[in-house]
């Protein structure tokens, strides 16, 4: 350093002109004035205080940076330092951030502006990268386009898309016999194993073995044998047949019906009976089960009143008039009657004679006498 300094009393102040060395060490025990001090090491002048930006520092931080405070003060902060090229500080507030931010975290998703390039994600299983986008990775199956992530059904193999939905849609397959074939034992059906949980692959013939055979109930008896509800399956008895090649009924009992229709004509190769019945009372109508009616008239007069013809064509009934009283030759008479028709031309029949008889017939509009005794 060097001092334009002169001996005496200095006016003024001290400049740069007329340099004097000065050795050893000078002590001022009054004020210097000078409008500059030269550097003759830098070749240029000295800062003075008014030049000089910073005049102390609080704080003792290590590595702390400066922070300029008020009046030429400064200070450091353990919040804010800087060690081995990484700044360290809690919070950054900054209109523009530039450069990589690889080694940033916990960013929230809603505070980013504009794109994130698939370049910068972490991608799982499905998602790729390709040039920046982010997309669903192709796989068998499943079909990626402009459109979206699709799936690819084959044509016609039960399965469809419903309300955005994957669902089973028989309507779409083919019938098993549209070419003549059909159903065989070796057809594979899925079933829901609902005691393991999952869905399983039987065949027909192992779900006819395996359970229908066990639950629908099977014939007994031999070939021919009319079935028959028993107490769990089905029964038959050997009395009971039908011979196909003879397009014949057999029956070795009784046959016990309200109804017996013979459409073409009735064959009896045997006995035939038929209800008969004795009438005392004084007024009997005829029930659908009356055939022969005997009439003993010994006591009163029996009237006799005939279904009406509409509801009886065809049917057949004989009535005979008789006296149980032995002794008695004469007894009240039968008289036969018919509300809603005539009995051929004649409102009643009525027969006096012991033992006279007459069998009468519906056509469905009137009753007819066929034959007569007496």
């Amino acid at each position: 350093m060097a001092y334009n300094i002169l001996k005496g009393t200095v006016d003024g102040s001290v400049d740069q002109h007329a340099d004097q060395e000065i050795g050893g060490v000078k002590v001022f025990k009054n004020t210097v004035s000078a409008s500059v001090f030269w550097d003759t090491d830098a070749q240029s002048p000295c800062a003075t205080l008014k030049d000089v930006g910073v005049r102390s520092v609080a704080g003792k931080t290590k590595n702390g940076i400066l922070i300029y405070d008020a009046d030429g003060d400064a200070k450091t902060s353990y919040d804010l330092t800087y060690v081995e090229g990484k700044l360290n500080v809690k919070t950054v507030n900054a209109n523009v951030v530039a450069g990589s931010a690889a080694k940033m975290f916990d960013i929230p998703t809603d505070k980013f502006d504009g794109l994130i390039g698939a370049y910068d994600l972490q991608l799982s299983n499905g998602l790729h990268n390709v040039r920046g986008d982010l997309q669903v990775k192709a796989a068998a199956g499943i079909s990626v386009d402009e459109d979206g992530v699709s799936l690819q059904l084959e044509k016609s193999c039960g399965l469809a898309l419903k309300s955005n939905k994957l669902t089973i849609d028989i309507s779409q397959v083919g019938k098993i016999n549209d070419r003549g074939q059909n159903a065989s034992d070796d057809d594979l059906l899925l079933l829901t194993d609902v005691s393991a949980g999952s869905v399983k692959s039987t065949t027909l013939k192992n779900i006819y073995d395996g359970y229908l055979k066990l639950k629908v109930p099977h014939a007994a008896g031999t070939i021919g044998d009319i079935q028959f509800k028993g107490s769990s399956e089905f029964d038959s008895c050997s009395n009971l047949k039908y011979d196909s090649a003879e397009n014949t009924l057999k029956v070795e009992g009784k046959i016990n019906g309200q109804n017996v229709i013979a459409s073409n004509k009735l064959v009896c190769e045997g006995s035939v009976y038929n209800s008969i019945r004795n009438i005392t009372e004084p007024a009997h109508t005829v029930s659908e089960s009356d055939y022969t009616l005997i009439c003993d008239t010994h006591k009163n007069k029996i009237t006799v009143m005939l279904p009406p013809p509409c509801n009886s064509r065809g049917r057949v009934l004989i009535i005979k008039k008789v006296n149980s009283d032995r002794y008695k030759l004469n007894s009240q008479p039968v008289e036969i009657t018919c509300e809603e028709s005539k009995i051929d031309l004649s409102d009643s029949v009525i027969l006096k004679s012991n033992y006279s008889t007459r069998m009468l017939q519906s056509d469905g509009n009137t009753w007819h006498v066929i034959n007569k005794i007496g």
